[in-house]
């Protein structure tokens, strides 16, 4: 009987460990947390045909959050009910005095992790009164913490779509958001509102790293998107920062808040993401329209450094297991 002692008690730790790193960290899920919400989207994804407008995936967020706490229940009830088997006769019947069986325990566990308290089965030593009694005390804690862990990632989620809303302003495409910025003279349309949309960034950046779950709480409208509206205005800096003349772009130092709070991103989203990025580079932008502006001089490459070109392909990766595609990013109509 001592398999299901050790069994018992790694299932507790394990399950204890997660729920602490998912809701207290502050520094993304639990390992078991991180990778059923993994294998859940992937389900979802498979389900709906991987397309982004299914309303099938706009339901996976609070779906996958209460699977989530139902699996940290299921998995405290199976630590107890086998450390309860592991030691024979550790519970009965309070009217036959029978010993309880497997199914019986079960129950038991069930009652006690939920402090119902029923009464129909006892422990029968000091020991198992005790460990019923922490058992009880945890899946009070586990619900307290559950509800607690609800409310913030809610709120998450609220900021989140209303990022999506406020970059979705900034135009529909690379090079909309550029032209929007483009005052005839200078940039300062967006020089403007990069502090507020740097900061609103780094917010969404670290709710996401304290609660990775509202990843997967998706908008099926592409407008308002908040990963395809970060991918646009990740590529409209690009042709500001490399493509427009030194002359005509804004100085380093006024897209610096913004530089920054892409860079937090991908740190963030690299240590809460289980996906291996695409070795395929996206389309480049279309930016014709700029050209007979003359906005920019010349027909040419955009020559990105290494790391930039990394992280156009991880916001390739990411659209792509949110449900869309590069196409979202750039319509032809821009």
């Amino acid at each position: 009987m001592e398999i299901f002692l050790i069994i018992g008690i790694f299932l507790y730790i394990s399950i204890a460990i997660d729920i602490l790193q998912t809701t207290l960290s502050m520094q993304g899920g639990g390992w078991l947390t991180s990778r059923i919400s993994h294998l859940f989207w992937k389900f979802f994804l498979l389900i709906s045909g991987r397309n982004g407008k299914s309303k099938i995936l706009g339901h996976a967020g609070y779906i996958l959050l209460t699977s989530i706490v139902f699996v940290w229940v299921f998995f405290l009830w199976a630590s107890f009910t086998f450390i309860l088997y592991a030691y024979p006769g550790a519970v009965e019947a309070s009217s036959s005095k029978i010993p309880a069986d497997f199914w019986q325990l079960v129950y038991y566990a069930g009652f006690s992790i939920s402090t119902l308290g029923m009464g129909d089965y006892i422990p029968t030593s000091n020991f198992v009164k005790i460990l019923t009694s922490f058992y009880s005390f945890t899946g009070l804690i586990l619900l307290t913490m559950s509800v607690t862990y609800f409310i913030p990632v809610l709120s998450a989620v609220i900021e989140q779509r209303k990022l999506g809303v406020k970059l979705s302003a900034l135009g529909n495409s690379p090079q909309e958001i550029v032209l929007n910025a483009w005052n005839g003279n200078n940039f300062e349309r967006l020089t403007n509102k990069i502090d507020g949309i740097s900061d609103s960034i780094v917010k969404y950046s670290q709710q996401h790293r304290a609660y990775p779950v509202i990843h997967y709480f998706h908008s099926i409208d592409p407008e308002t998107t908040v990963i395809l509206q970060l991918a646009r205005l990740f590529e409209a800096l690009h042709i500001i920062r490399y493509k427009v003349p030194e002359d005509t772009s804004p100085p380093l130092e006024d897209l610096r808040p913004l530089i920054i709070a892409f860079q937090n991103y991908f740190k963030v989203v690299s240590q809460v993401t289980h996906f291996s990025i695409k070795d395929a580079n996206p389309k480049k932008a279309n930016i014709n329209r700029l050209y007979e502006l003359k906005l920019i001089p010349e027909k040419s490459e955009i020559l990105l450094p290494d790391h930039e070109t990394k992280h156009r392909r991880l916001f390739s990766t990411l659209i792509y297991f949110d449900g869309w595609s590069w196409g979202e990013v750039d319509p032809k109509k821009s």
